[in-house]
């Protein structure tokens, strides 16, 4: 029997980038399903016996997963810089794996909100891991493309939970739903473990040339980078307020307008699969005009579309294409704008330009739920929340729109 044909050294790194990209893929959809989670469960934690759930008390726990990602992608970008892609990685999914097991188990409300914000640092450090990796493993030009199919994870998640809500909920309730999430996130780890490879660029990097935590924190903001570092903290706050608050309240806000609890999560299950569907073909146009024009343009599309559930009732077929709209748009200014950070950076300090931009997002995501919250318990009603989230996606576009121009004067 003759030997298999060699592979060729042009075959090899095309076959590890797309093994690196379905790895991380799977990894971001297990955070996807585990962040996206309570939304769905939200208005059955509200009534649970002996809690005593407000929708404002709600929100706060619902923010606080929202914090410690904050706190994972903003220390844990520099530390993966220093230690490696990998073996990052592989311990983040297990950090945040653990902990959402420890929430399908909660007794007592702070019990859930502490085990959220614990799983959150582990699913923010996660992220700017991930994409570092796989940006590294991509050839030029491609950033785009392999961010937005990694980063489409989140939504795969998020529709993955609403699925299962729309079976487990009505009979089994909300502790299996993150007892589930738990289990999908083990099976990613051992995948990950096993063929997870590391960054090659980062590899061939010597130990003492690797900046220290801090030093890569602070070169962000060196050689004429603070004013793009801060913009890209702006525009992901912004994004993710909007995206966030959304996959939080879009449940709730829908039963507010008198939908069952089946349609409502129809919405929820529209959002996220419009994210996933319509980010992939989103980003062709990317590639030809640009990942940060793009995003833009991205930006006025979710706001309009969340003008018109604010605009009221009207036909269930109309509201869930609009919503299929939003989640396509909002997802993929995101993910854009995540592209852009990855590509305006070396590679020293890659992860640490993304962990600061989501890190810093996240801060959006903290007050999302908790503002959500505030409106409704001001009785301002659902209107008042998607406005609020309508304005916040402008900001994010406008600032897209500087960070384009910025671009084209520093080709010029």
């Amino acid at each position: 029997m003759s030997a298999p044909p060699a592979t060729t050294r042009t075959e090899q790194p095309a076959m590890r980038t797309w093994q690196v990209v379905a790895l991380g893929t799977l990894v971001v959809i297990a955070e996807g399903y585990d962040l996206i989670v309570y939304g769905a469960l939200l208005p059955q934690l509200l009534t649970e016996p002996g809690w005593g759930l407000t929708s404002a008390s709600a929100g706060s726990i619902g923010s606080l997963v929202y914090l410690g990602m904050l706190v994972g992608a903003l220390a844990g970008g520099p530390v993966c810089d220093r230690v490696g892609r990998r073996p990052f990685v592989t311990v983040a999914v297990a950090w945040f794996t653990a902990w959402t097991v420890v929430c399908g188990l909660a007794q007592e409300p702070w019990q859930l909100g502490l085990a959220r914000l614990l799983a959150g640092v582990g699913m923010g450090a996660v992220i700017p891991a991930a994409i570092a990796l796989a940006k590294e493993h991509t050839p030029p030009r491609r950033t785009g493309l392999v961010v937005t199919i990694l980063m489409a994870g989140i939504p795969i998640g998020g529709t993955a939970a609403s699925l299962l809500g729309i079976v487990l909920l009505p009979t089994h309730g909300w502790r299996i739903m993150f007892l589930a999430g738990g289990a999908i996130s083990l099976v990613v780890l051992v995948l990950a473990v096993l063929g997870l490879p590391e960054s090659a660029s980062h590899r061939m990097t010597a130990v003492e040339e690797r900046p220290s935590p801090v030093a890569a924190f602070a070169a962000l903001f060196r050689e004429r980078r603070a004013l793009l570092t801060a913009l890209f903290a702006v525009a992901t706050f912004a994004n993710l307020l909007t995206w966030y608050g959304l996959n939080t309240w879009l449940t709730t806000l829908m039963r507010e307008m008198d939908y069952p609890l089946g349609s409502a999560l129809g919405f929820s299950l529209c959002l996220n699969a419009g994210a996933v569907v319509g980010s992939l073909v989103l980003v062709i146009a990317a590639e030809r005009w640009g990942l940060r024009q793009v995003a833009a343009v991205c930006g006025v599309f979710t706001a309009a579309g969340i003008l018109v559930c604010a605009a009221g009732p009207q036909n269930t077929g109309v509201l869930l294409g609009t919503v299929a709209v939003i989640g396509t748009a909002a997802q993929t200014a995101l993910t854009l704008i995540l592209a852009s950070v990855a590509d305006s950076y070396p590679t020293r300090m890659r992860a640490s330009a993304v962990g600061w931009a989501n890190g810093t997002g996240r801060a959006g995501a903290v007050v999302a739920p908790a503002l959500g919250g505030a409106i409704l318990a001001a009785d301002l009603g659902p209107r008042a929340v998607f406005l609020a989230f309508a304005a916040s996606a402008l900001v994010a576009a406008a600032v897209m729109v500087v960070l384009a121009v910025r671009g084209r004067q520093a080709q010029s």
